[in-house]
């Protein structure tokens, strides 16, 4: 039996281990079934030239995608811009719209800062703020700050500054997401400061095919904080 395979495109700066408290719950459901393929994002393109990259990588003539964070985004561009190919797509902890002019302005200082004095890696301050902390005990919460920070070190300064120059101006997908007729589920964390929930739930309202799964707290990190949960929303859409 061929197994249908699932591509996952991660977030900011994560590698494949992103995926490490995921995927056992995954695989062992539906391992006759499918196959989780991560796919890293390619270095020093804009989300076009990711999105054209993407088209050629896939081999199938349409595919399933789940993406995280920028993956999120990713995923619902590369929905948008080719639309034949996608047979449907999750999206975790992202609203694809575009970016604050401040949080572009702080990018662009960052990227400044790095080319002068170069890339220290992510500091477990940064890191810890993209948990939810009241949810986790001291030891918990080093645990899941050492997997950032150990994704992070492992794709070092060439990936973030890629990341950082080549991400960051972001088209808000909402007219071209309205009218997709390609089903699109949303998972997100109610309070997460990085996704406008008020976008997502337009979006809902003017396209039946966009689902929205809340789940309760701030996390942003939801493969890493909510497997489970997180696991069960995804073989109920499989």
């Amino acid at each position: 039996m061929i197994k249908q395979k699932i591509y996952l495109i991660p977030g900011t700066m994560c590698t494949d281990q992103l995926w490490s408290m995921l995927l056992p719950l995954l695989s062992k459901a539906v391992e006759e079934s499918y196959e989780f393929v991560h796919v890293q994002i390619p270095k020093n393109l804009n989300f076009s030239e990711i999105s054209a990259f993407l088209n050629s990588y896939f081999e199938e003539d349409k595919v399933n995608i789940i993406g995280f964070s920028l993956g999120g985004y990713i995923s619902a561009n590369f929905t948008a811009s080719f639309p034949e190919r996608v047979n449907k797509a999750f999206i975790i902890a992202n609203s694809p719209c575009a970016l604050s002019q401040q949080e572009i302005k702080q990018r662009q200082e960052i990227v400044k800062f790095v080319n002068q004095h170069g890339y220290k890696g992510m500091s477990k301050v940064r890191a810890a703020q993209l948990f939810d902390c009241s949810k986790w005990s001291i030891s918990q919460l080093e645990q899941l700050i050492n997997i950032m920070i150990t994704m992070d070190a492992e794709l070092g300064e060439p990936e973030f500054n890629s990341q950082m120059r080549f991400t960051s101006n972001r088209v808000d997908l909402f007219q071209p997401l309205v009218s997709s007729q390609i089903p699109l589920t949303f998972y997100y964390s109610d309070y997460d400061p990085l996704v406008n929930s008020a976008w997502l739930a337009k979006l809902a309202q003017q396209n039946s095919k966009c689902e929205m799964i809340c789940s309760s707290g701030a996390s942003h990190m939801l493969p890493l904080e909510k497997p489970q949960e997180l696991a069960k929303h995804i073989l109920k859409w499989l």
